[in-house]
């Protein structure tokens, strides 16, 4: 069993080192041994990270069989606690897969369980993923509620980096609730957040939606300011998709 843990730790390494084919290699291996000597308990634990990188690669059908294997051990040996990060995986591979009302239904199955261990921290990350599909489900209240969840803990925590997802997607519902003056308020704070951590890309994002909300408000000035700022960090970072989706909204603006 001393293999299968070291397959094990080999497969977490190359797994944050993101050599994803290398880390399933590993976790195959360690999973076999498992399964060889009967240690059906400890193969939750392989199934799920198995899922893990599966989701990284976007097999979305794969990941869901690893987490549905992982899953159903953890059921069948009572351990609550670490079905509620399975659930939650699997509310992501949902979404990802479009399937709304079968992702918010996993989500709130692992905010169940960690609201009965007390898991406050962990519940930020589930109730900001409740948010999204309430969001994608064009159930704005609903979203901003579950944000505004989200928020509250992870300020409380002192995960600041956290929030600027939060603040971003809190300011896209309120631009869609037509809250304008609110939502450029949630954006520049998220954009605040990004030049402080130096996320550099991910600024990008706000830069462009901040454009969108200017334009939207007659504030041309302003929309191609921002849109021209993401523009320049999409080509840096060869982004050419959104450098073609910015580039675009650019060039309809009025002259």
């Amino acid at each position: 069993m001393l293999s299968a843990q070291k397959n094990d730790n080999l497969g977490y390494v190359a797994q944050e080192l993101r050599e994803y084919n290398q880390a399933r290699d590993y976790y195959q291996q360690a999973l076999e041994i498992k399964i060889e000597f009967g240690d059906r308990y400890s193969s939750a634990d392989t199934y799920h990270q198995l899922g893990r990188v599966a989701q990284e690669l976007r097999q979305y059908d794969q990941a869901r069989d690893y987490y549905q294997q992982a899953l159903e051990i953890y059921i069948e040996f009572g351990d609550r606690y670490n079905c509620a990060s399975t659930y939650h995986n699997l509310g992501y591979v949902a979404q990802e897969l479009r399937q709304y009302d079968q992702a918010r239904d996993y989500y709130q199955q692992a905010l169940e369980i960690y609201i009965e261990f007390g898991d406050r921290y962990e519940c930020a990350g589930t109730y900001h993923q409740l948010g999204m599909v309430a969001q994608l489900l064009r159930e704005y209240d609903q979203a901003r509620d579950y944000y505004q969840q989200a928020l509250e803990i992870k300020i409380e925590f002192g995960d600041r980096y956290s929030s600027a997802d939060t603040y971003h997607q809190l300011g896209r519902v309120a631009q869609e609730l037509r809250q304008y003056d609110q939502a450029r308020d949630y954006y520049q704070q998220a954009l605040e957040i990004y030049i402080e951590f130096g996320d550099r890309y991910s600024s990008a994002s706000t830069y462009a939606v901040l454009g969108l909300l200017a334009q939207v408000q007659e504030n041309y000035a302003e929309a191609r300011a921002n849109l021209q700022t993401a523009l320049e960090i999409y080509v840096e970072y060869q982004d050419e998709y959104m450098a073609a989706v910015t580039r675009e909204n650019l060039e309809g603006l009025p002259e």
